[in-house]
C-alpha cells in the first residue's frame, strides 16, 4: 500500500513560492508580448510612410530636373535669386 506523508509546511511554501513567481512571470511575459505586438505594428506603420516619402522624394527630384530643362530654355544659363524672384546671366 502506499502511504500519505503530509509536506512539510517550509516545503509548501517553497512551491507555492514557485508556483507564483511562475504565474508572474507568464503574466509579465504576456503584456510584454502585446507591447511589442504593438509597437511592430507601429514601426510597420513608420516603415512604409519613409518608403511612401523616399518615393515622393524621388518624383520631387524628377520635377525639379524638369523644371530646371524649362527655366534653362526660357531664360538661359544663370543663377536664380528665389526670394528676389530674378534671374542672372552667368
Amino acid at each position: 500500500t502506499m502511504a500519505t506523508k503530509k509536506l512539510d509546511k517550509e516545503h509548501l511554501e517553497q512551491i507555492n513560492d514557485l508556483r507564483e513567481r511562475y504565474a508572474e512571470n507568464a503574466n509579465v511575459i504576456g503584456n510584454i508580448s502585446i507591447e511589442q505586438f504593438s509597437l511592430d505594428l507601429r514601426l510597420t506603420e513608420i516603415a512604409e510612410e519613409k518608403d511612401t516619402r523616399l518615393l515622393e522624394t524621388q518624383s520631387l527630384k524628377q520635377r525639379e530636373s524638369e523644371l530646371v530643362i524649362k527655366l534653362r530654355e526660357r531664360y538661359g544659363d544663370g543663377e536664380i535669386n528665389i526670394d528676389e524672384g530674378t534671374f542672372t546671366d552667368s
